[in-house]
């Protein structure tokens, strides 16, 4: 598309969704949740409440129609281009058609955060205890490799912001995301993004980066056999990463990486993969969501694998009361 259609077609998608457009616009709300025609709901504040809003079946399907055509394609129900994942400015969104979606056609419209926080930010709301902002800091500026994990909408990306605003400004950094979101101070900064629909993987592009001699490598997410080459940058002179990961804990992060490993088609021991991971990262710090509070509930300190007994030696250094 031109510009001229682009800008028409943006038009046309917030017009549809003209009835959540109070939602869209309240820097409160995280989410809007639209599972089928005048049934939606949002998150504000961390607190999910259903919105007394009308919208009616053909906006929420001509919605889904032009961020199929803003993503180059056509929606047509019951085949996989019925099933959208598209970003906009400041938006990520999923949607989908019927029969797909079975009660009608839905989407799910989640807001980019556009505060910058800094760990004092952090500390001073209460989601860790002051004297972490400098042990943080020391993390990162020491070059030690980190996951940031968590469950969905743990604020594990927003969290990685605050991290990454202690890089220093010399430092060359590449950040890979399938979803713009890392914001980066250091004026040396490339950004890819990947796009499985248009075959752009995280896994070639974390192989990319070590082209672009990066001092860091920033990964948004870590969700396939992008595992393996992760730590395969991060054992050849580039330390320093942060990447984030989906788990329940930070110890459950490390049985993670290893499931995305061996997942990728690695062909190493079990015991082999789990040595690796233990001399790569030097900690993992765990953000949970709790009665709509995000913050940091775990950091965890890896030291070695002990390959006769079979586990990780390691030393949860910081738990968040409850």
């Amino acid at each position: 598309m031109d510009k001229i259609t682009v800008a028409s077609a943006l038009s046309a998608l917030m017009s549809s969704l003209g009835p959540v457009r109070e939602l869209l616009d309240d820097p409160l709300v995280q989410e809007v949740e639209i599972n089928g025609p005048d049934d939606v709901w949002f998150e504000r504040a961390g607190e999910h409440s259903r919105a007394n809003i009308k919208i009616s079946r053909a906006q929420i399907e001509t919605a889904i129609t032009v961020l199929a055509r803003l993503d180059h394609k056509d929606a047509k129900a019951g085949t996989k281009d019925g099933i959208i994942d598209a970003r906009m400015e400041g938006f990520r969104v999923a949607a989908a058609l019927p029969p797909t979606s079975v009660r009608g056609p839905s989407m799910c419209i989640r807001k980019h955060n556009p505060l910058r926080l800094s760990l004092e930010d952090y500390a001073s709301s209460g989601a860790f205890p002051g004297e972490w902002v400098e042990r943080l800091r020391e993390m990162v500026r020491a070059k030690k490799n980190i996951l940031v994990v968590g469950g969905t909408s743990s604020g594990k990306t927003t969290f990685t912001n605050a991290l990454i605003g202690e890089i220093p400004a010399d430092e060359r950094v590449l950040t890979i995301e399938d979803t713009p979101e890392l914001k980066v101070l250091t004026p040396n900064w490339v950004s890819l993004e990947s796009n499985i629909q248009k075959g752009i993987t995280t896994k070639e592009l974390v192989k990319l980066a070590l082209r672009y001699r990066p001092d860091r490598i920033i990964v948004g997410e870590v969700r396939g056999g992008e595992a393996y080459d992760l730590l395969d940058a991060a054992n050849t002179g580039h330390d320093g990463v942060i990447a984030t990961l989906h788990a329940n804990s930070s110890f459950d992060a490390l049985t993670r990486f290893e499931t995305l490993i061996l997942q990728g088609g690695v062909q190493w021991p079990h015991r082999a993969i789990c040595a690796q991971i233990a001399r790569t990262f030097d900690y993992v710090l765990f953000m949970a969501r709790r009665r709509g509070v995000r913050k940091l509930e775990e950091v965890l300190s890896l030291h070695d694998f002990d390959a006769e007994s079979g586990k990780y030696q390691y030393e949860i250094v910081f738990q968040a009361s409850r």
